[in-house]
């Protein structure tokens, strides 16, 4: 049975919200996020995987899935591609139709895609870039370069950011969040790959 949960992380932005008035973009926003994990979700039941748990994050959510990196290109590409796919939607159907709210839906839809297109892990940009890697060696040796990628790409944005304090505080801290996750992966990278390799192995 899938797990799902979301993050602690995000108790604090939304009790921000609800202390500052802000419950109504605090609903806007917690649906967009399930919105946008639902594409995942779809996408990955469409494709055959199985999918373990569900974590709702500040920038969308992470979902885990079993022997991603063993499924085929076309099938992570999916996976990856459906939540800004459910994302785009949401924003194309608050641009066609107006109702109360639409200009804030229209909002955080498009910070959403902003986001998670940025290419860099984990996001869906990342994820996307991570799909069209050989599995295999070369496949390991690219993720690689990709995490080192994203923890030189984040850093930088964190030393930009920082000129335009105090501003710009959610987004270096939701920068500092994902420096952090990259910089565990990039720890335990070896541990990973010789777990793939076991997994390939047991597999030819």
């Amino acid at each position: 049975m899938m797990k799902f949960r979301i993050h602690p992380v995000l108790l604090p932005v939304f009790i921000g919200l609800a202390f500052t008035g802000g419950l109504s973009l605090y609903a806007i926003l917690f649906t967009s996020l399930l919105f946008h994990e639902f594409g995942h979700l779809l996408a990955a039941k469409f494709v055959g995987m199985t999918v373990r748990s569900c974590t709702i994050m500040p920038y969308g959510g992470e979902i885990q899935i079993k022997d991603r990196h063993l499924a085929t290109t076309p099938a992570r590409l999916a996976v990856a591609l459906g939540g800004p796919t459910a994302t785009a939607l949401l924003l194309c159907a608050a641009l066609l139709f107006k109702f109360p709210a639409s200009e804030e839906v229209i909002r955080i839809q498009m910070a959403l895609l902003a986001v998670n297109l940025l290419p860099i892990l984990p996001l869906d940009g990342g994820q996307v870039l991570s799909a069209l890697t050989r599995i295999g060696g070369e496949g390991v040796r690219m993720r690689t370069v990709l995490i080192v990628h994203s923890i030189c790409f984040l850093f930088a944005a964190i030393l930009i950011l920082s000129a335009g304090l105090p501003k710009t505080l959610p987004y270096i801290l939701l920068a500092l969040f994902l420096l952090i996750q990259n910089i565990s992966v990039f720890r335990f990278r070896k541990y990973e790959a010789a777990y793939l390799n076991l997994k390939l192995k047991r597999l030819t």
